[in-house]
C-alpha cells in the first residue's frame, strides 16, 4: 500500500511541475502572433481610379481565408477604414464577412468609419453589437493579450476630415499606459502613421511631432500599426518599429502577417506581407493608380526579419534625428526641390584618397626643389674652390 501512495505522489508531482515549468517557459506566452489588416473599405459602390470598391467584400473574403490557414494566430487587428462610408448596410456587410474568420478580431477607427449617416456613438454601439470581443466603452483602449505585451489603440479621427489630430487627452493617456508598462514590449494601433510614408498633407496627424516625442521618453520596444496611406513602409530605429500596411482594396491589396517573440536579451520581429489572390482586380488597379511602386514600397517595405537587442539601445539623440530626417524626405517642398535641381558653381569636395594623393605630389616636388637647391650649392662650393687652385699654377 505504501508504494502504491508513493507511486501516486511521484506521479502527481511530476504532473505539477511538467505544467509548472511549461507555463513558466511557454513559447506561446513570450509570443505574440497577430495580423494586420487595414483599409478594407467595404461597399457596394463602383470602383474609383484608387480603389476597387466593387471588388471590396470579395477581396476581403479571400484575406479571410487565407488567414484562417494560418495555425496559431493571438488575434485579427484592422487599422481603420474598414467601411467606405459609415452605413448601417456596410458595417452589417463587413461584419457579415467576419462571422467566416475564426480568429478574434479588434478594430482601430479610421475617418471613413465615421464618415456617413451614422454618429460616432451610433457606429461604437453597431461595433460593439456585432463584435463580442470589443467591450470597451470609447473609441480608443488598451488591453494586455499576454504577460510579455501590452496593446493599445487610438482614435485619431477628426470631423469632416481625412487628417488627423490626437487629443490631449489620448496623449496623456499614452503617456501613461507606456510609463506603467515599461517592462512590456507595447503595439499601439493608430489609422494615421506619425512617420508618413510619401507626402499627403491633407492626410497627415497634425501633431505628430508630440505623439513621437513621448514616444521617445520610452526605452522598451514599442511598435507602432497604421494605415491610411494605402502605402506599405518599415522603419525601425533602436527600440522604435514604425509599420505602415497598405490597402485591401488598392494596389498592392496586401495584409501583414506579424510575429514578435521577446527573449531575455532581445526581441525578434518577422514582417510577412501577403497580398491577396484576385489578380485580375490587383492588375486592374494597379493600371489606374499613379504610382503603384510608391504604393508597394521595396522588399524591406515588404517582408522583413530583424533582431533589437535589448543591452545596447540606441539613444533618444539619435531616434529623433532619424524621425526627423524620415519627416524632411518625405515633407520637401517643390520649391527646395527646384533649389536642389539647379546646377550651382560650387568647387566639388576632394575626396579623401585625393588629399592623401595631393598631399604626396606636394611632398615629392618640396623633396625635388630641395634637392636641386643643394646641387645648385655644391657646385658653387666647387668653383669657389677651383679658381684658387687655378690662381696658384699660374
Amino acid at each position: 500500500m505504501k508504494n502504491k501512495y508513493l507511486k501516486l505522489i511521484l506521479i502527481l508531482s511530476l504532473i505539477i511541475f511538467t505544467t509548472i515549468g511549461t507555463y513558466a517557459f511557454s513559447f506561446r506566452n513570450m509570443t505574440l502572433d497577430l495580423i494586420q489588416l487595414s483599409d478594407t473599405h467595404i461597399s457596394n459602390r463602383q470602383d474609383t481610379a484608387y480603389k476597387a470598391l466593387g471588388s471590396s467584400k470579395e477581396l476581403l473574403k479571400d484575406a479571410i481565408e487565407q488567414i484562417n490557414e494560418i495555425k496559431g494566430l493571438d488575434f485579427v487587428l484592422f487599422t481603420g477604414d474598414m467601411v467606405d462610408s459609415a452605413t448601417e448596410e456596410n458595417y452589417y456587410e463587413f461584419y457579415k464577412l467576419l462571422t467566416k474568420l475564426k480568429y478574434p478580431s479588434l478594430n482601430t477607427f479610421g475617418n471613413h468609419d465615421f464618415h456617413g449617416d451614422m454618429t460616432k456613438e451610433e457606429v461604437l454601439k453597431t461595433v460593439k453589437n456585432y463584435n463580442p470581443n470589443y467591450t470597451f466603452s470609447d473609441s480608443y483602449y488598451a488591453f494586455s493579450p499576454k504577460t510579455d505585451y501590452r496593446i493599445i489603440i487610438l482614435d485619431a479621427t477628426m470631423d469632416d476630415s481625412a487628417n488627423g489630430m490626437l487629443p490631449q487627452e489620448q496623449l496623456q493617456f499614452l503617456d501613461n499606459e507606456l510609463n506603467q508598462n515599461q517592462d512590456k514590449i507595447v503595439v499601439i494601433a493608430l489609422h494615421h502613421p506619425s512617420v508618413e510614408p510619401f507626402v499627403a498633407n491633407e492626410h497627415s496627424l497634425l501633431n505628430a511631432n508630440e505623439f513621437n516625442e513621448i514616444l521617445l521618453k520610452y526605452k522598451n520596444p514599442i511598435v507602432v500599426l497604421s494605415g491610411h496611406y494605402h502605402a506599405a513602409r518599415l522603419r525601425h530605429w533602436g527600440n522604435l518599429v514604425f509599420v505602415s500596411t497598405p490597402a485591401l482594396v488598392t494596389y498592392p491589396m496586401a495584409f501583414r502577417h506579424i510575429k514578435i517573440v521577446n527573449f531575455k536579451d532581445r526581441v525578434e520581429y518577422k514582417f510577412e506581407f501577403i497580398p491577396t489572390r484576385l489578380d485580375d482586380v490587383k492588375e486592374s488597379n494597379r493600371q489606374n493608380v499613379i504610382s503603384y511602386s510608391t504604393l508597394s514600397g521595396n522588399i524591406y517595405d515588404r517582408d522583413l526579419y530583424f533582431i533589437y537587442h535589448k543591452k545596447h539601445p540606441k539613444s533618444a539623440r539619435y531616434k529623433r534625428n532619424k524621425i526627423k530626417n524620415a519627416t524632411k524626405q518625405t515633407k520637401t517642398s517643390q520649391r527646395e526641390i527646384k533649389k536642389l535641381s539647379q546646377p550651382k558653381n560650387i568647387k566639388p569636395k576632394k575626396t579623401k584618397e585625393k588629399k592623401i594623393k595631393q598631399q604626396e605630389e606636394t611632398n615629392t616636388t618640396q623633396k625635388k626643389k630641395r634637392l636641386f637647391n643643394l646641387n645648385i650649392f655644391k657646385k658653387k662650393d666647387k668653383t669657389e674652390q677651383q679658381e684658387p687652385l687655378q690662381l696658384q699654377e699660374t
